[in-house]
């Protein structure tokens, strides 16, 4: 029976001393050593099938028993992690204290966690909302740039337009006139600055938390959240054919000096994102199996995919990062209507 002979949290890291006992260590010596016995090729026999006397014989047990302890230390970490409501945030550090034939085992953890939030006043924050305004000027330049797609050459040698007028709108769009098509752009450039004051509200808002807020956030976030940005800027040069490498030739620097620019913006998203997350828990925001299925139904039809597709490939661990995601996102959205918004012409 697994027992914790101590526990201590020192900033962001928790310590404890867990003991095991040695019949327990024995089940998992044995299912090792059996999984170890597959992996042996022996004249004579197939893997696996080679009698216990000679596998013995024929693996060093001291490598066995070394493997049977990361085994069985491995099988308790969840127990570990649920039984004392840790939150870890990066991988543990293990040291074996006590491995000895017929005594329990006994190992020290050592974990990052997810670091503890001083809120500070989130619900009288203040913000300014730019109003999606269009002028007609704004409209005449999107229709010019669509007009330059359409020149033709004349007899001379000349480049001309196509006038706007009725006949342009039916040329270029399914609309049967220029007041038509001019009304379509009206309402495409809207949707594009209202969706642009929305992205710039939240970001007032994140910040204002972060300022009002206190938290020691752990290196191994930052680093995790610089790998997410690398991950990203990968995707965005995709689109255009290139890769990170060719980025980093192109700019005449290398991985570390890269994820050295990153490293303030990865600490401050990371930021938004611990105070985010602390003001879901505060406020006892819940996400359901609906509400995740709904954004793996929405990820499916953004990407083109089938949602069985999308739920095979996430698995568990995808599946708490949408919850996460989601408690967020709820968070966000309430500090935003509880907070005082001055909508101002853009």
């Amino acid at each position: 029976m697994m027992k914790v002979l101590s526990k201590k949290r020192e900033g962001n890291r928790i310590s404890l001393e867990i003991e095991e006992s040695y019949d327990r260590y024995l089940e998992t010596f044995e299912k090792t050593m059996l999984e170890m016995g597959k992996e042996l090729k022996l004249p004579g026999f197939r893997p696996g099938k080679a009698p216990r006397d000679l596998l013995e014989r024929s693996i060093n047990r001291e490598a066995v028993e070394h493997r049977a302890a990361q085994d069985l230390i491995g099988e308790l970490y969840p127990e570990i992690l649920k039984e004392g409501k840790i939150d870890p945030v990066d991988y543990p550090n293990i040291e074996i204290v006590e491995f000895e034939k017929d005594k329990p085992l006994i190992f020290k953890l050592s974990i990052d966690v997810y670091p503890e939030v001083k809120l500070g006043d989130y619900q009288k924050l203040t913000a300014k909302k730019k109003v999606a305004e269009v002028s007609e000027e704004e409209i005449i330049q999107v229709l010019g740039r669509l007009q330059e797609r359409f020149t033709y050459t004349t007899p001379e040698g000349q480049q001309e337009k196509i006038p706007l007028d009725d006949d342009f709108a039916k040329k270029v769009s399914s609309y049967g006139t220029l007041a038509e098509l001019k009304e379509e752009v009206r309402q495409a450039v809207v949707r594009d600055k209202a969706a642009e004051a929305e992205a710039d509200l939240k970001n007032q808002i994140v910040n204002s938390l972060t300022q009002v807020a206190e938290v020691d956030i752990p290196p191994a976030m930052v680093d995790r959240e610089v790998d997410v940005m690398i991950d990203e800027l990968q995707s965005t040069l995709a689109r255009g054919g290139l890769t990170v490498d060719d980025y980093l030739k192109g700019a005449s620097k290398g991985k570390p000096e890269l994820r050295a620019e990153m490293r303030n913006t990865a600490e401050a998203r990371v930021k938004g994102k611990i105070i985010l997350r602390a003001i879901a828990e505060k406020e006892k925001i819940e996400i359901t199996k609906e509400g995740i299925d709904e954004e793996i139904k929405a990820m499916a039809e953004s990407a083109g995919q089938e949602i069985a597709d999308i739920e095979k490939n996430i698995g568990l661990e995808g599946e708490n990062f949408i919850r996460d995601y989601l408690l967020r996102r709820k968070a966000l959205d309430l500090v935003i209507e509880q907070a005082k918004i001055e909508e101002v012409k853009g």
